[in-house]
């Protein structure tokens, strides 16, 4: 992943950044498909209605929820690495024909895409824990629904890559794509005897850099897209603007889209500006990028490292999900935590720590303390001093959640780090860091094994729970500032911060 840090619009744009690998100077110039993203539900919105203090039951069945989505997949040794694949579908009660990946739940980031002729639209999910691109119609007429009946175009197969689906191939209206593109994706029906008929249509875009975690076996939507030469590139970014709206990028990044909209805005003003005195004479060129250093000290740059400004980082750990190494954890310009585990999901609405972690975190801010059970997972801060964070990725520092500062009356009290206030009148608020139990509590789960309860053979040997013991869940709190590209090729990623800085400051 690459992380580009935060940028201001002020008389000119203010970044600091490192030199990225010149392998990627030519992102932004190679052929990218844009999709608008929205978070289902609208967002994330702990909080009721007209009020500033929190629900914590609705906090902690959230939790509850977020943590489930980690215990799908199991370790095992697969040559000589170690991956993750999809556990047994009967473990945990679930219908054996079922497919990781909910779609159409709340709270889920998607994209709409149009499938067929005539085209249907359909809303497709983003999933970082898995790798299956897939479409599912139930009977049901919840989610959003695509029928191979009513396609001209749909080709049938009757090749079965999982038991409740075909392989189907079909046309897709993509962004920026002047003709339809013939696709192939498994096509899943649930029987109708089954439960999973029950719920919502949709599609699930799975963003796992690994085909361990594929379980129809099917080429993904990336491949396709390469071997038609549609994209350049096997990556995509994510940055979102805000609580609902973000984009994701296929093939690049959105950097040189920003760089247009931000000169084009500053130009269409100076030229208001100078109107409004009467002087009609050739706009001044921008302000160039301004370089800050560690220590405070300006260097002007040149704009071309909106391209090259990239931070990379390596994709660690089991093979399967995009786990890298966090160099630190700085709070108020402290390192309090450092060579930390992460996962990144940004369907995550919290920001996910280990317990040692999170107490460590919290002690490093002055009067926060964890809440009684069955609370005790969340912790309050006093609104009025609210912590400066920085997460540290390959040697470089990256600031997230951060503005705001204290009780204003244009949001939430603690700013972007609360998640509200504790209750009517206090001068707590609920951090957005929570402590997970996950990789403790699941190694003691027991399974129904040849018929009977009792532990597995792998969770007395080690490989038992889902792996997530001492790391941390990187959730959406974090791009929300911070412009991510993953490269599923080479299994690595980049960020740059600061995307949803200036669409913010644009779009208000």
């Amino acid at each position: 992943m690459h992380l580009l840090p935060l940028l201001t619009l002020t008389s000119g744009l203010l970044s600091y950044t490192l030199a990225s690998a010149p392998a990627l100077r030519s992102l932004d110039t190679a052929p990218v498909l844009h999709f608008t993203l929205t978070r289902r539900g609208g967002k994330f919105a702990p909080t009721e209605f007209a009020r500033d203090y929190v629900n914590l039951t609705y906090l902690a069945e959230e939790l509850e929820k977020t943590e489930a989505r980690f215990n799908l997949t199991k370790r095992e040794v697969k040559g000589n690495k170690l991956v993750r694949k999809a556990k047994n579908n009967e473990v945990g009660g679930r219908d054996p024909s079922a497919l990781m990946g909910e779609v159409a739940a709340d709270g889920i980031w998607y994209a709409k895409v149009k499938i067929g002729d005539p085209p249907q639209e359909i809303e497709m999910d983003l999933n970082m824990l898995v790798s299956d691109f897939y479409v599912v119609t139930t009977t049901s007429r919840k989610g959003s629904r695509y029928d191979d009946f009513f396609s001209q175009s749909a080709q049938k197969s009757l090749d079965r890559p999982y038991p409740t689906c075909y392989q189907h191939t079909d046309l897709f209206t993509l962004p920026a794509v002047n003709d339809p593109l013939p696709l192939s994706f498994p096509y899943c029906r649930p029987s109708k005897f089954s439960r999973n008929t029950l719920g919502p249509s949709g599609s699930s875009l799975g963003l796992a850099p690994s085909e361990h975690l594929s379980q129809t076996g099917s080429i993904s939507l990336f491949k396709q897209l390469l071997e038609k030469e549609v994209i350049q590139h096997p990556i995509f970014s994510l940055m979102l603007i805000n609580g609902q709206d973000g984009v994701l990028s296929v093939g690049g990044t959105a950097a040189s889209t920003i760089e247009m909209v931000v000169s084009q805005t500053e130009n269409a003003l100076n030229q208001l500006d100078g109107t409004e005195k009467g002087d009609v004479g050739p706009v001044e060129k921008l302000a160039p990028l301004v370089k800050r250093g560690r220590h405070g000290k300006e260097v002007v740059t040149k704009r071309e490292d909106w391209e090259t400004g990239w931070v990379w980082t390596g994709v660690q750990g089991a093979e399967g999900w995009w786990q890298l190494l966090m160099r630190g954890v700085w709070v108020d310009g402290s390192k309090v935590l450092q060579n930390q585990a992460v996962v990144i999901d940004i369907n995550s609405p919290f920001i996910l720590a280990p317990p040692l972690a999170v107490k460590a975190f919290y002690a490093s801010i002055s009067g926060s303390r964890p809440l009684p059970p069955p609370f005790s997972n969340f912790y309050v801060f006093p609104c009025l001093n609210p912590p400066t964070l920085h997460f540290e990725f390959s040697g470089t520092p990256f600031p997230f959640m951060q503005g705001g500062r204290g009780a204003e009356w244009s949001g939430i009290p603690g700013g972007k780090f609360s998640l509200g206030r504790l209750e009517a009148g206090s001068g707590y608020c609920v951090g957005a860091v929570v402590e997970t139990r996950m990789g403790i509590r699941e190694e003691r789960d027991e399974v129904v094994h040849d018929g009977k309860r009792g532990r597995s053979g792998p969770s007395r040997g080690g490989l038992g729970g889902n792996g997530m013991r001492d790391v941390w869940v990187i959730g959406e709190g974090f791009f929300r500032g911070v412009g991510g590209v993953f490269d599923v090729s080479l299994s690595s990623a980049l960020a740059k911060s600061g995307y949803s800085e200036i669409f913010a400051r644009l779009l208000n």
